[in-house]
């Protein structure tokens, strides 16, 4: 979370996604947060419950800032993309730089990642223009951030282990509402988990982004793939035999 003061159905497709993670070796990325991704609004929060991250029971209180981040991958490079933060637990200021493993949002929940996918489908055109209100920033933030924290239970920004009001706190709760009818989701959350610090104020933060779904044909062979790499590994150990 940015603190004002230096602010602190599970698809084939998904499966698909988290099989291919599985078989590739985590390599770690420098990810930097260097401001707001457009407008931003501010948050009150507080939380009674487990850190998803490591296991541990927490409560807090917080405010602080709410939008999303413009966020660049240096390794890589390129232009800035657009993270919203799952981490309620550590405070940072901008510009942090952070060594990054990108992992399927299911290491929070199954429900969490189809959840995610959900409400970026449906309203990802109200936050991904770098012109887009604080408004909508901010209620796309809270809405993560709920869906992240609060469990199985219904979402509810004013009831619950997680609880927020601020910027857009009702959109925010409309948007949550919405996920309660099943639909398709057209894209995958995946999270930037912090491995190091390597620079800046706070700890940085464990980030969610956002892909497009594959199409059939492409996660068709992503499992192909994997299943010729299984073959391959099979064939090496008889060799070894």
């Amino acid at each position: 979370m940015k603190k004002s003061k230096g602010l602190r159905s599970f698809s084939a497709a998904a499966v698909a996604a988290a099989a291919l993670f599985a078989a590739q070796p985590a390599t770690a990325d420098v990810i930097e947060i260097n401001n707001f991704w457009a407008g931003a609004g501010t948050a009150t929060i507080n939380f009674s419950g487990t850190n998803w991250h490591d296991g541990s029971t927490v409560t807090l209180n917080e405010y602080g800032g709410s939008g999303g981040f413009k966020t660049y991958n240096r390794t890589t490079g390129g232009s800035a993309f657009l993270s919203f933060c799952v981490d309620i637990f550590h405070s940072f200021g901008f510009v942090v730089k952070s060594e990054d493993t990108l992992q399927p949002a299911t290491i929070i929940s199954a429900k969490a990642a189809e959840d995610l996918g959900r409400l970026y489908t449906n309203h990802h055109a109200a936050v991904e223009s770098t012109s887009s209100s604080a408004t909508n920033q901010s209620a796309f933030q809270l809405a993560v951030w709920e869906i992240v924290n609060e469990g199985p239970s219904e979402y509810n920004l004013l009831q619950g282990n997680f609880k927020a009001s601020g910027t857009g706190g009702s959109l925010a709760q409309s948007w949550l509402n919405e996920l309660s009818t099943d639909s398709a989701s057209q894209y995958v959350a995946n999270i930037w988990t912090v491995q190091k610090m390597l620079s800046g104020n706070g700890y940085a933060q464990d980030l969610v982004v956002f892909a497009p779904v594959p199409e059939p044909q492409t996660y068709a062979m992503m499992l192909v793939g994997l299943g010729l790499l299984g073959l391959s590994v099979r064939r090496k150990n008889q060799n070894l035999v």
